[in-house]
């Protein structure tokens, strides 16, 4: 049950990123604030599940990598948050898509290959 939330609001969080990004480049900030702010939201409730999935992970004795993955996990929810938030300030998003982007490969190798 927490898996499957967990991946849904992680699929509703990328929606809402890419939606909220694509608004943020047509200039149209009434919609991609609300965007935003619903992203947020969903955050919270990633991370709620994913301290519940990392809980199950420390039952099993498996600390290191669930700790491994729930950090890279923050790391990708802080990327998405400052590629919006530096977006509506008009600076440079270049390194943090590439952080973005490598981060969300670690997470899945982790997720699928290590934890299983």
């Amino acid at each position: 049950m927490w898996l499957h939330a967990h991946v849904g609001f992680w699929t509703l969080a990328f929606i809402l990123f890419i939606a909220s990004y694509f608004f943020q480049r047509a200039g149209q900030s009434t919609v991609q604030k609300v965007l935003h702010m619903i992203l947020r939201l969903d955050f919270i409730l990633v991370i709620i599940t994913g301290i519940r999935l990392v809980s199950f992970y420390y039952i099993g004795h498996q600390y290191v990598w669930a700790t491994v993955k729930g950090l890279f996990g923050l790391l990708l929810i802080v990327m998405m948050e400052l590629i919006l938030t530096r977006g509506n300030k008009n600076k440079g998003t270049g390194v943090l898509w590439t952080i973005l982007l490598i981060a969300i490969v670690i997470v899945f190798y982790i997720g699928y290959f290590v934890l299983g």
